[in-house]
């Protein structure tokens, strides 16, 4: 019997990086159906908090690295949770501050793997897909941040998508938006970035869009045609 559960743990350890790759697409496909309801927040914050414990299921490896991921998922759980309970502006503040270094270090490991893997193998793969991701929900925290600080930061094409950016349970959902709108340089421009500290931001991030699919695609390739 404990030979079959290892068995079924070890297969399931096998599929990690696909399992954090779907959480990742529900984060962004699942809140959105609660919106107009007091649990929109609710839904966003339990969906990250999957994301967030996927993401240490998937890197656990090296006992120092797993700690340093319990060590910023920690609080950035808290926070998250927090920032649901409270409208004060300073759990909004924390919330996207320990999210942007835990998802940067998930980033971080994510990279390393995708970079020194040996071969193309699904993992490998899905680890990349995951990655991107990570980055549009990164930059999306850091949008959210400079909102917070400064309103003027951003500006919206309507009244109803800049209500939505100011209300607690929907601003992350909004510059979770702009995010992969930037990162993949389709440039609607409903959400414009007005101070030049946001549009660093934007460029950065459209910058890195670019380079992501001429670096690791390329790497991949590379990889696989080696073998």
């Amino acid at each position: 019997m404990r030979h079959q559960r290892e068995g079924r743990w070890r297969s399931l350890y096998h599929y990690r990086f696909l399992i954090l790759f779907l959480t990742l697409v529900a984060a962004v496909l699942v809140p959105p159906w609660f919106e107009g309801l007091e649990l929109l927040g609710k839904a966003w914050g339990l969906m990250f908090s999957l994301v967030m414990i996927s993401a240490l299921y998937s890197l656990t490896g090296a006992e120092r690295v797993t700690g340093l991921l319990i060590l910023l998922l920690v609080p950035s759980f808290l926070m998250t949770w927090a920032a649901q309970l409270t409208e004060a502006h300073w759990a909004d503040y924390a919330d996207n501050g320990t999210s942007i270094l835990y998802l940067s270090l998930v980033a971080y490991l994510l990279a390393r793997f995708v970079a020194t893997a040996p071969q193309v193998t699904s993992n490998v793969i899905y680890a990349a897909m995951c990655l991107y991701l990570v980055i549009a929900f990164i930059w999306g925290a850091i949008y959210s941040t400079l909102y917070l600080f400064n309103p003027a930061s951003f500006a919206f094409s309507s009244p109803a998508l800049q209500a939505m950016a100011a209300a607690p349970g929907t601003t992350a959902s909004v510059f979770n938006y702009a995010s992969f709108v930037t990162l993949t340089t389709l440039g609607y421009g409903d959400v414009l970035p007005l101070t030049r500290v946001a549009q660093s931001w934007v460029a950065i991030e459209a910058t890195a869009g670019q380079l992501y699919i001429a670096i690791v695609i390329a790497r991949l390739v590379g990889l696989h045609g080696s073998h």
